[in-house]
């Protein structure tokens, strides 16, 4: 199942539920979402766990990414 996933996407199972979890943060946030809501929406333990993980993807946090 590993492969396929690899093989169809081009991604492991991991890296695909984060660009999934960027999608939807993004759609959210844009939407005016707390960030506090959105990471709990998508299973963080809290919303710092929630902003590590945006800022290693999109290298700012999300109130910075959408000030700018």
């Amino acid at each position: 199942m590993k492969r396929l996933m690899v093989q169809e996407t081009g991604l492991t199972f991991g890296r695909w539920r984060r660009q999934l979890h960027l999608v939807i943060a993004l759609r959210e946030l844009a939407s005016g979402a707390t960030v506090q809501r959105v990471s709990s929406d998508l299973g963080y333990e809290s919303a710092t766990a929630f902003i590590v993980m945006f800022k290693k993807a999109l290298g700012t946090t999300p109130t910075r990414y959408f000030a700018s």
